[in-house]
């Protein structure tokens, strides 16, 4: 379990995060909601080992983030960013690799490749593979990057759970691939891992999430199981909207119209 406990944040004298307590359990798909400059990204960041410079405490597994090498944690812990740019020429295939670069020294053995493969093949890639990365649209690259930390948290680690880390990873994919996506993630959640994403459509939290915390001016203001929690009073709080939960026939969970 991966807990968060009074977490404080600032920059330049700008309170980014205040008094954040939570904590994600393995097994489950947790994301993190609220409108821009609410601190999303930087609650993520700091979980996920991309921030230092804050004040409270993160443990992986009851051991503090700042006693885990850099290392150790990449080889079941894994980011993606919303920035994903490369500034020189590389094919796709080599971008996947990168995700595997934690679990040896030298040279990729053969679970490497295998899991690399599976990848790619699971999430329909394998066209793309002899691409420059630099040549692909928005939303291939955005594919493209999750292969790379999906194969880097693939396999189970015997010490420690895995826990992976999503920041805005449906933007630039068409709704298909959007779907295609959180079918993928949520088919690879199993007992030992957790997977905390920063989404903004609410819709796909109700149908996907596990467990959703919505963030409003670097505060928690809501936490749980999506379907108990989100509701009219809510969305007014955190988004300045009037909306409604409206009940679709032979659909398991209500949509949000706003």
């Amino acid at each position: 379990m991966l807990k968060l406990q009074d977490i404080q944040y600032a920059i330049a004298g700008n309170q980014i995060l205040s008094n954040i307590n939570l904590q994600f359990t393995p097994g489950q798909l947790h994301m993190i909601l609220g409108p821009n400059g609410s601190g999303k990204t930087s609650l993520i960041k700091i979980a996920s080992g991309q921030i230092e410079n804050f004040k409270g405490s993160v443990q992986y597994d009851n051991e503090s983030i700042q006693k885990i090498s850099a290392a150790s944690l990449a080889k079941y812990r894994s980011y993606l960013s919303q920035q994903n740019h490369i500034p020189f020429p590389l094919k796709v295939v080599e971008i996947i690799q990168m995700g595997r670069y934690p679990h040896y020294e030298y040279q990729a053995l053969k679970k490497d490749i295998e899991i690399i493969e599976t990848v790619v093949e699971q999430l329909e890639i394998n066209h793309l593979l002899d691409r420059d990365f630099n040549t692909l649209s928005g939303g291939e690259q955005q594919r493209v990057q999750f292969a790379r930390v999906l194969a880097q948290v693939w396999e189970k680690s015997s010490a420690h759970n895995r826990y992976l880390f999503l920041d805005e990873p449906l933007n630039n994919l068409d709704i298909q691939y959007q779907k295609y996506l959180l079918q993928t993630i949520k088919k690879f959640i199993c007992d030992d891992i957790a997977v905390i994403m920063v989404v903004h459509d609410i819709n796909w939290a109700l149908a996907y999430a596990d467990q959703v915390y919505f963030l409003q001016e670097g505060k928690l203001a809501a936490q749980g199981n999506p379907i108990e929690i989100i509701n009219a009073d809510l969305m007014s709080k955190v988004f300045k909207i009037d909306a409604q939960l409206i009940s679709v026939p032979g659909q398991k969970h209500p949509i949000l119209s706003y």
